[in-house]
């Protein structure tokens, strides 16, 4: 087992038995692991071969991470979420903290 592969499965795990803060952070490790593959074809085999982890156990993280307001998954005209898509976009257009929160000197 790689060491990605075994870090990111225990992200998961921790992912899942966690709430609040902690939660929130294990699914941001993840969501950064899901950004690096984001250039991969087919993605989905390339995360399951790379990180370990399955396309519902990924979709269940980003899911999280939008209704927690910290990722804004792109949708089709039908509706459809776009997971692929916006990894892609975040991976070429990372943003960073400055950008959004105004610090007061």
């Amino acid at each position: 087992m790689e060491k990605a592969e075994f870090m990111l499965r225990d992200a998961y795990k921790k992912f899942k038995v966690t709430s609040g803060e902690e939660k929130i952070r294990a699914a941001t490790l993840i969501l950064k692991e899901l950004t690096k593959l984001a250039g991969n074809e087919p993605y989905w085999d390339a995360v399951k071969e790379n990180l370990g982890l399955k396309e519902n156990e990924a979709k269940e993280v980003l899911l999280f991470l939008e209704e927690v307001g910290k990722l804004k998954i792109k949708r089709a005209r039908n509706g459809r979420r776009l997971f692929v898509l916006t990894l892609k976009e975040r991976k070429e257009n990372p943003q960073t903290l400055d950008k959004w929160i105004k610090i007061n000197r």
